[in-house]
């Protein structure tokens, strides 16, 4: 889980960097103007596969876009190891270098979330 605002201004920071606009970029992902805008306002939410792309694209890791995002999710939410545990999961199936270094981010941070919930 992600906070979406958060990723969403780590995506328009990437792609003013490259000087993209909204439409540059979706047409290089593959998806609409509107789908761009929307992730970059924090009303969408897209596939890892999706995420990894734009990643991919804006030149920077997948990473990099969603550890402020899901930082300030897991402050202001209250997240399950469960739900840490099912997108660990999910991420470690995807064989793209990024995404494995992704995996294991998330499951040392799954680790540490859940050593401190049960020590509260």
């Amino acid at each position: 889980m992600y906070d979406t605002i958060t990723l969403g201004k780590k995506i328009v920071y990437f792609r003013k960097q490259k000087n993209l606009s909204q439409a540059d970029l979706a047409k290089q992902a593959a998806t609409s103007q509107s789908n761009i805008s929307n992730l970059e306002n924090g009303k969408n939410k897209f596939n890892i596969a999706k995420l990894s792309n734009i990643a991919d694209i804006l030149e920077t890791t997948l990473d990099i876009l969603l550890f402020e995002s899901i930082e300030r999710y897991h402050n202001t939410s209250v997240a399950s190891c469960f739900y840490d545990k099912q997108f660990f999961y999910l991420i470690s199936l995807f064989q793209h270098e990024d995404l494995l270094y992704t995996s294991l981010f998330l499951n040392h941070f799954a680790r540490l979330k859940c050593h401190s919930s049960k020590n509260t």
